[in-house]
């Protein structure tokens, strides 16, 4: 019975030994059936956790209770015989009267449950269309940049950003060709980050950024001027060249806000604000005024103040 099972299953005696494995266990671990035989069980438990799970397995011997596939905390490495590992769930239980009880585990390969939970998990947590972060995950993500301030006393910068005349793109050229604009504007956001930031499409063509760890708004604002210079670009749909820029709006924590949702109520202010001068970036000030970034002089440059996003022939 114990042979036609789709679980693998090896029985070891009271001192851990196998005495049995069906042929799924063979299967699963790539050792032979006379192979197994006799060795101690933590010959398929990676180096690094054998000495604990021999204290596990000496505790479980003498109070066995049985724990079904699939229980909390069941997930555990299993090395094979080439070294390599894969997680499995494992369930236990005892045959046997007292004095000369045996251990049964049954093993099921996990790594396609495994790699199901993950799946779902990215996808609760990212925008489908582009794969940045989504709005559950920005504000997660907020969250513990604001908690590290507490740690390194260095200020968090949440910038709001948002296509210039994404509608134009839309209605020209319909919302496929919105959606790979939106796609390949994703790629180069993520390209200018640094790894401890994080950037979220929050909807439609909006996007929202944390810099967690500045130095200041000086060096904030250099941040985000340099990052709208580099995905300011044509785009070419349709032989046709589509010039895309950003607006940003910018608040500090906690200089700004104190409370996520108020941080990004002035982030949004901000970017209105840009948005009213015709593009570029617009911070917030600690008396909760916008004012716009001028990179040189009463005139904000060509790349501070993208033109809204237009078709230019090619």
């Amino acid at each position: 019975m114990l042979e036609s099972l789709p679980d693998g299953v090896v029985v070891l005696n009271q001192m851990g030994r196998i005495v049995y494995a069906n042929r799924q266990a063979e299967r699963l671990t790539g050792y032979r059936r006379n192979e197994l035989l006799g060795r101690p069980v933590e010959v398929l438990v990676p180096p690094s956790l054998r000495a604990r799970h021999r204290d596990r397995r000496l505790n479980y011997s003498v109070l066995p209770k049985p724990r079904p596939m699939g229980s909390a905390g069941n997930d555990f490495p299993l090395r094979r015989k080439d070294g390599s590992e894969f997680v499995v769930d494992i369930a236990l239980g005892s045959i046997g009267r007292p004095g000369s009880m045996q251990t049964v585990a049954a093993i099921r390969d996990a790594t396609e449950r495994k790699r199901l939970e993950r799946d779902l998990e990215h996808r609760a947590l990212h925008d489908p269309l582009t794969g940045l972060a989504n709005r559950t995950l920005f504000f997660d993500r907020l969250n513990q940049a604001m908690l590290g301030f507490k740690r390194d006393r260095r200020p968090v910068a949440v910038v709001m950003l948002d296509l210039d005349g994404f509608k134009t793109v839309n209605d020209a050229f319909g919302h496929v060709a919105g959606d790979l604009i939106l796609r390949r504007l994703a790629v180069h956001l993520e390209a200018g980050l640094r790894s401890t930031d994080t950037v979220a499409r929050i909807g439609g063509d909006e996007f929202a950024w944390i810099l967690p760890h500045v130095a200041g708004s000086g060096a904030a604002v250099r941040r985000v001027r340099s990052l709208l210079r580099s995905v300011a670009r044509n785009y070419s749909i349709d032989r046709k060249q589509i010039e895309v820029g950003l607006s940003a709006g910018m608040a500090l924590f906690p200089a700004d806000g104190t409370h996520p949702d108020e941080l990004m109520r002035h982030a949004d202010l901000a970017l209105y604000t840009a948005k009213r001068q015709g593009g570029g970036l617009a911070f917030v000030g600690r008396h909760v005024r916008a004012a716009a970034v001028r990179p040189h002089g009463p005139r904000p440059s060509r790349v501070d103040r993208p033109r809204r996003s237009r078709m230019l022939t090619q």
